[in-house]
C-alpha cells in the first residue's frame, strides 16, 4: 500500500500534473509490484519561498522545477527494487512531463500495516490478512503455514462474525478442541471437522442457550499462541434468563498452524448462577 505525496511549484498545467501522477504510479507498479488499482496520491503545490532546498547538495543542479515524492509503504521492498523504482521514475517523468532527473527528490518510508486504516476504522493488518487469505483460498493446498497477523484476523472473524472460513485451513489435522468438562457440552474433540461442527452453531447445539451473542474484547498473539478475550450475552433456554459473562479462548500455535483450541470460562453461567 503506497501512499504518495507529491510536492512541486505552483502553476503547472493539468496535463503536467496528470503526467507526473501517472509516472510515479506506473513506476511503483512496474518496479515494486504494486497493484494497478492501489493508487492514492496527494499533490501539494507551493508558492515561491515555500520550497526551500540546496541547488547542489548530493545532486543537482536543481532548478525551480524541483519536485519531491514522499512515499509511505507498508513493506520494505528491498534495495534492489528501490534502485529500479528510482531509475524508472526519473525516466518516465522526463519522457512524459519533461522533468529533469536532477530535479527529482524521493523519500521512501516504511509504515507498519497497523498504522494504516483504509476505511471504516478497519486496521491495515486485517485488510492485508484478508487479502492474503482470499488469495490462498483461490489456490488451496499452496500454503502450509500462516502468519501471526493472519491468525489474529481469522480468530477475530470467527468470534465477531461467526465466519469459520479463514481459520479452518489454519487448523492442523490433529487439532484438539478442549471445553471445560463442567459444561453440558464439555469434553475434548479432535480434528478440523469437530472444530467446525462446534463453531457452526450455538455452543451445545441449542440445548443450553436460546441465543448466544459474542463481542470481541481483544485478540492478542505471540509466537506460540493466540488469545481471544470475549464478552458474551446469552439467554438460558431452561429459564429464559439473560446472562452476561466473559471467557477466554487460547489457541496453541506451532510451525505456523493452529494445534489446539481451549476454552477458559466461568461455567456457573450455564446453570443460572453468577456468571462471574
Amino acid at each position: 500500500m503506497p501512499f504518495v505525496n507529491i510536492s512541486l511549484a505552483r502553476g503547472k498545467s493539468d496535463q503536467y500534473l496528470a503526467a507526473v501522477s501517472q509516472s510515479v504510479h506506473d513506476a511503483l507498479v512496474a518496479e515494486l509490484n504494486m497493484k494497478p488499482d492501489d493508487n492514492f496520491q496527494l499533490i501539494h503545490q507551493h508558492d515561491p519561498g515555500e520550497m526551500v532546498f540546496n541547488r547542489g547538495f548530493r545532486g543537482g543542479p536543481r532548478s525551480d522545477d524541483w519536485i519531491v515524492f514522499t512515499i509511505d509503504d507498508d513493506l520494505d521492498r528491498g534495495e534492489r527494487a528501490k534502485r529500479g523504482f528510482y531509475q524508472t521514475l526519473v525516466r518516465l517523468l522526463e519522457e512524459r512531463a519533461g522533468v529533469r532527473p536532477a530535479d527529482v527528490f524521493v523519500i521512501m518510508t516504511v509504515v507498519p500495516p497497523e498504522n494504516f486504516s483504509f476505511a471504516g476504522g478497519v486496521i491495515g493488518t486485517d485488510v492485508a490478512a484478508a487479502e492474503s487469505l482470499e488469495a490462498t483460498a483461490k489456490a488451496p493446498g499452496t500454503r502450509d503455514t500462516y502468519t501471526r497477523a493472519e491468525m489474529v484476523y481469522a480468530v477475530t472473524q470467527l468470534f465477531r462474525n461467526r465466519d469459520r472460513g479463514p481459520i479452518l485451513p489454519m487448523l492442523r489435522d490433529d487439532v484438539v478442541l478442549t471445553l471445560p468438562t463442567t459444561l453440558p457440552y464439555g469434553g475434548e474433540f479432535t480434528g478440523p471437522a469437530a472444530f467446525d461442527d462446534f463453531f457452526a452453531k450455538i455452543p451445545g447445539g441449542g440445548a443450553v442457550w436460546k441465543s448466544f451473542d459474542t463481542a470481541v474484547d481483544d485478540v492478542l498473539a505471540a509466537d506460540d499462541h493466540v488469545i481471544a478475550r470475549l464478552t458474551n450475552t446469552a439467554v438460558l433456554k431452561a429459564t429464559g434468563r439473560t446472562v452476561v459473562f466473559q471467557n477466554l479462548w487460547l489457541f496453541g500455535v506451532a510451525a505456523g498452524r493452529i494445534t489446539t483450541a481451549q476454552l477458559y470460562a466461568d461455567t456457573a453461567a450455564t446453570t443460572g448462577g453468577s456468571p462471574g
